[in-house]
């Protein structure tokens, strides 16, 4: 039975509180706070007991009726809380906001936080090399056309960016986005059940009332959190549908109590224009952010080319490796400035050790505006912002155009850094509890009420000593614990000095404890000081991050620019560390590429094996490579291979090549592998089928394709047309830079047929015993796939590998013999044989005449019929 269905009256005093409050947030997991536990009740103990695998418990109501529960400590409370987060759950937390000692009835609660997957501060959630997107998508009708539109924020870095979308378009951005929760419409019923089949596991999908994604209303949400009239001031004209959804999440964030906002001071529209889209299919299978086998970063492209040296830069080599660029000024800006940092040795390593001394700004800043953060925060901010001087001073003499700007934006903020370094303590701690993080001499009257306690602190230890002469019990102690305050204890073995002005306070198993008039004046001035001194310290701190906040632009100004130039120097580090080369970047379609390598692979071979280097070229007369070989003889690899120079040479890098010219290419599309999508019921086929067809709608002749093995997922003549129908199709209708990789030897026959198709094929070198892969491509076609060779390699019984050899030399001659079977068998085999065709051919002719089979059907079982009348029992 659910909260809203039991009785208040059925409750205590405090369980109605909780209900009360429940009612107000029945979407979230709420934590209550009850002494020093967080408790859950009711169908909250229920997921919360199995999300995290703790006790279920009951609590009795006072009547028949007993109240689930389960909670955990209030010390512990960040860690239950990331995993309930992780798992997807929404979390409120309410706190008891007046001491239970002084309250009078039941005491005050309300809610302090409000956490879901995409809106949490919190380390322990956070990855600080990725980035958190809480995103929104918004659909507008506007005459017979539908718009699509996409909004994202990261509350940590304050990013926060739009995007208009053709509707198909919209379910692969976001799982290429892959954000951590996404908002809807509760109207949007059918899409949102779309999403959930393609976005991942860790997307937590958020439904809200449909009036949020009006027009009118996302327009005032926006005007008031920016102050505008119009967003034309943050190059955001048209695209309404964008709008509403920036409008939703700006509304969720208040809704979600995230109200000190004022740190996010741009909303920015992504522009197609201006990156390179990679679908997720084509990120997968060049294993750009994650490992193919096991979705790590270990054997990523992310994890050879992140040297970045802090977590700014390492969430934006990031962006930079999924978004490479597309207009080639921008491209050749960065690349100048890689050169110039890996050509100037002294300059590389001084900003390198200056970028490690730059603390996380973007989170940080996050942390301080919304008042979340600790002391020692705020003086790690001070000091990154006293780094900026000396970076700025390490680029005066930049000559590359774009590390000279970069060096020009960077804006000191000497006021704030002396600021913030006379106001926290340097030995200030994680803790805020017992004060003393504000700084001696920042604020007057914290100093007096400090020295205040101090004196009288002094003063106690006068009140021991006299107390001691005066009763002549010389272990006499004055001490202090948080239950009794300051006390004097004598042992038992002295009692019976104690005067009669002692008043007793507490009796111990060896001693007793006592209070005199001074000691208790002094006690109350010293515990109102501190008292005073800490609620003092507290504001004095918040004051401290408001006007740290009131900076917000700058210094996310100045994160951005530390962010950028961190991965310029990675790369710079790269191109030095692994002997890459500066390609040329042209608006043509020429390409090429000598003695190129994987980035990944190479990194990743064993000690004293190089990694075979190869060329590729583009140009009139060569658009298509058709690549034929074996398998194990590095086709796949050198399909990744090319999309990966590719795509570092549009992020700006330097590439794994003795020399490229590359013309810039507008997306890589790629189809390696076959997998089965079970969940959608996607046969291997199917799958393949439906990422090919993408391809074909989607790419033009600017793009770059990467297709290996198209069509092994039917029978080999189906998918020896397929595969070739779609290689003409390329040729005559898209004219896409294209490699493509093949085990049907046949599509050798094109480079006839069609110009701009040339063959190459992966080279092996073939002895008496076994065969050699040489991995080198090379020009011609090859004329066997040494698939037994393969199975022998991979440790294949001999006697299977005896036996493949014998059928293989049958088929060739197509003469494969049966195995011996007693002629009983062989009569029963055949017998069956021509009843199945018997039965196949009635049914076929039925289906024709009664419409119980369609035409297309009949002529397939016709087909089937054909091939068993091709085997040699059926001939005999």
């Amino acid at each position: 039975m659910s909260a809203k269905d039991l009785a208040r009256k059925e409750h205590s005093p405090m369980m109605r509180q909780y209900l009360d409050v429940k009612d107000r947030y029945p979407d979230y997991l709420l934590l209550f706070r009850v002494g020093d536990f967080y408790e859950t009740f009711f169908d909250d103990a229920r997921e919360v007991a199995a999300a995290l695998n703790i006790v279920l418990t009951r609590r009795s109501n006072g009547s028949s009726s007993e109240t689930p529960m389960a909670g955990f400590p209030h010390h512990a409370s960040e860690g239950y809380i990331a995993k309930l987060v992780k798992k997807g759950y929404k979390v409120a937390v309410c706190d008891q906001v007046e001491d239970p000692a002084t309250a009078k009835g039941i005491v005050r609660r309300e809610i302090t936080d409000i956490i879901t997957p995409g809106v949490t501060y919190s380390d322990s959630i956070l990855d600080d090399r990725r980035n958190n997107y809480l995103s929104a998508l918004a659909f507008l009708r506007s005459g017979r056309q539908m718009l699509c539109g996409v909004a994202f924020i990261d509350v940590t870095t304050a990013e926060f960016r739009i995007a208009e979308l053709h509707p198909d378009d919209a379910a692969d951005f976001l799982r290429s986005l892959n954000p951590a929760e996404l908002l809807v419409s509760c109207g949007e019923r059918e899409r949102m059940e779309m999403l959930r089949t393609v976005l991942s596991d860790g997307t937590a999908i958020t439904s809200l009332d449909e009036w949020l994604f009006r027009e009118d209303h996302a327009g005032e949400v926006l005007s008031r959190h920016f102050r505008t009239h119009s967003m034309k001031g943050f190059g955001i004209q048209g695209g309404g549908a964008a709008r509403i959804a920036a409008g939703v999440i700006l509304h969720y964030l208040e809704e979600t109590r995230q109200n000190s906002l004022h740190y996010i001071t741009r909303i920015t529209p992504l522009q197609s224009g201006d990156f390179m889209t990679l679908d997720l299919q084509t990120k997968k299978n060049l294993e750009i952010i994650f490992s193919m086998q096991d979705g790590s970063l270990s054997g990523s492209l992310l994890e050879v080319m992140d040297r970045t040296r802090n977590p700014m830069g390492g969430r934006l080599i990031r962006q930079w490796l999924q978004r490479p660029l597309l207009k080639g000024a921008d491209i050749v800006l960065r690349q100048d400035a890689v050169e110039e940092l890996k050509t100037v040795k002294s300059l590389r390593e001084e900003a390198g050790n200056l970028l490690a001394e730059v603390s996380d700004l973007e989170r940080v800043l996050s942390r301080i505006a919304t008042l979340r953060s600790i002391p020692r925060e705020v003086r790690q901010l001070g000091l990154a912002l006293g780094v900026i001087p000396r970076l700025k001073k390490a680029l005066r003499e930049v000559s590359s155009k774009r590390l000279a700007a970069l060096a020009g934006s960077l804006e000191p903020l000497p006021e704030l850094v002396e600021l913030v370094d006379r106001a926290v303590d340097p030995e200030a701690g994680a803790s805020m509890r017992d004060g003393g993080y504000i700084r001696a001499g920042y604020h007057e009257e914290l100093d007096v009420l400090r020295l205040t306690a101090s004196t009288a602190k002094d003063r106690l230890l006068e009140i021991q000593q006299e107390e001691r002469q005066r009763t002549s019990i010389s272990s006499l102690k004055v001490q202090f614990n948080r239950v009794f305050g300051y006390y004097i204890e004598i042992s038992r073995a002295n009692l019976d000095k104690v005067p009669p002005y002692y008043e007793k306070k507490q009796t111990l198993v060896n001693a007793e404890r006592f209070t005199i008039p001074t000691l208790k004046e002094y006690e109350e001035r010293i515990l109102n000081a501190e008292e005073r001194s800490i609620v003092l310290e507290q504001q004095l701190f918040q004051e401290l991050c408001r006007t740290i906040a009131t900076h917000a632009a700058p210094i996310q100004e100045n994160a951005a620019v530390i962010a950028e130039i961190d991965c310029l120097l990675s790369f710079a580090v790269c191109a030095e560390e692994y002997g890459y080369c500066k390609p040329g970047i042209s608006g043509h379609m020429g390409f090429l590429i000598v003695n190129g390598r994987h980035p990944v692979l190479e990194r990743i071979m064993p000690v004293g094996e190089a990694y075979v280097a190869n060329d590729c070229l583009f140009n009139e007369k060569q658009q298509m490579l058709m690549i034929t070989g074996p398998n194990m003889a590095g086709k796949s690899s050198f399909l990744r291979q090319i999309g990966l120079i590719v795509l570092l040479a549009q992020a700006g890098s330097f590439v794994p090549a003795e020399k490229a010219e590359i013309g810039i290419v507008d997306r890589i599309f790629t189809r390696v592998g076959a997998s089965d999508n079970l969940a959608s019921g996607e046969s291997t086929f199917l799958v393949e089928m439906n990422e090919a067809a993408a391809i074909l709608n989607n790419a033009t002749s600017k793009s770059l394709l990467l297709l290996d093995e198209i069509g092994r997922g039917t029978s080999t003549s189906d998918g020896l047309s397929i595969a070739w129908s779609i290689a003409e199709y390329i040729s005559r209708h898209i004219g896409a830079r294209t490699l493509f990789a093949t085990h049907y030897h046949e599509l050798a026959e094109l480079e006839a047929r069609f110009p701009g198709i040339v063959n190459y094929n992966a080279t092996v070198i073939e002895t008496a015993d076994r065969v050699v892969f040489l991995r080198k491509i090379v020009r011609g076609a090859s004329d066997n796939s040494y698939g037994i060779e393969v199975a022998r390699m991979a440790g294949m019984p001999q006697t299977v590998i005896s036996r493949a050899k014998e059928i293989l030399a049958g088929m060739e001659r197509r003469d494969v013999d049966i195995p011996a079977v007693h002629e009983p068998v062989r009569q029963s085999m055949q017998i069956s044989l021509f009843e199945e065709l018997e039965n196949r051919l009635r049914k076929a002719l039925e289906g024709i005449d009664t419409d119980r089979m369609t035409p297309i059907e009949a002529l397939l079982e016709l087909k089937k019929l054909q091939m068993l009348l091709r085997t040699p029992d059926t001939a005999r």
